[in-house]
């Protein structure tokens, strides 16, 4: 991701990578990035359009990317959230804190869901079927 957040997003905020809480994913490990966003009253074009318009969601874009998507709640069609799948977290950690991201607002920052507290989360994988 080439970016676009701001202060109080998953750019700025965490900590650096390898470091945390115990059971964290290791710098090496998979993660997943997940952003909750919120439709406006009027309906949900341009938060769509927001996303499709962001550079960093494509994965040829940005270091250690994996893929990125836009999820749409089935039982709440105005909640959303972006999925990212990132090779590692020092990738994600990289990105994250790296001027590319800090220095660029993002177009989806207005949509940002901050009602249910932490607008994102960072998850590491602890089981995965194959």
């Amino acid at each position: 991701m080439t970016s676009n957040e701001s202060a109080g997003s998953p750019a700025c905020t965490g900590s650096p990578a390898g470091t945390g809480s115990p059971g964290s994913p290791e710098p090496t490990e998979r993660v997943r990035v997940v952003v909750y966003l919120r439709a406006p009253e009027d309906g949900t074009e341009p938060l769509e359009r927001a996303y499709r318009e962001i550079s960093w969601v494509r994965p040829d874009t940005v270091p250690g990317l994996l893929r990125s998507e836009l999820l749409r709640d089935v039982d709440r069609p105005g909640e959303f959230a972006l999925h990212g799948e990132w090779e590692s977290l020092e990738a994600y950690r990289a990105w994250q804190f790296g001027p590319d991201h800090k220095d660029s607002p993002s177009a989806l920052r207005s949509f940002q869901d901050r009602s249910r507290g932490r607008h994102y989360a960072v998850y590491g994988i602890t089981s995965e079927e194959e």
